[in-house]
């Protein structure tokens, strides 16, 4: 049998009974042909043919099965590849929930801040309208000299603190 018809043979394009039926017719023939029945010999054959049609098949079935565990082991190193990037994606996805977590505490301590900011520029324009109503007359008057200073050029020389006594005392 040559690799053709063990090809069809294995493709289901042949049926195995008019195969049988038309190795059979053939072997007649040549006995016919030949004027003698070499039964013998024909079985010899058929016996040496179906040893390599079986050594063929044994072959490509071994091929087909180095195939498919070839294709198994890349479907496992895809699905290994597949649970790797899925967990790597959930962990980004989880910091990028963390981030915007973060974000969100940081913007609710932002408002904190511009809240305290507001209240602060409140009670400021509040005192400066309340400082601004009050007369200057009404402050204390503040010294103009500390013990100690250095400066002491505002200060007054005992003559012109003998005349303001005695402005005073006039009155």
């Amino acid at each position: 049998m040559t690799q053709d018809e063990l090809d069809a043979l294995m493709a289901g394009d042949v049926d195995l009974d008019s195969l049988d039926h038309d190795v059979k017719e053939m072997e007649k023939k040549e006995d016919i042909q030949d004027g003698h029945e070499h039964k013998h010999y024909n079985d010899n054959h058929l016996v040496s043919q179906l040893g390599e049609v079986t050594q063929e098949s044994e072959m490509k079935a071994t091929e087909i099965f180095d195939k498919l565990d070839t294709i198994l082991v890349k479907l496992d190193e895809m699905d290994k590849a597949e649970e790797k990037s899925t967990q790597g994606i959930s962990e980004i996805r989880d910091v990028i929930f963390e981030t915007m977590s973060i974000m969100q505490y940081q913007d609710i301590h932002r408002q904190k801040i511009e809240r305290v900011i507001n209240t602060m520029r409140s009670i400021s324009q509040l005192m400066s309208h309340t400082l601004d109503s009050v007369s200057p007359k009404a402050h204390a008057p503040s010294a103009k000299h500390i013990s100690g200073d250095n400066d002491t050029s505002d200060l007054m020389d005992e003559a012109e603190l003998e005349a303001l006594i005695a402005q005073m005392g006039s009155k």
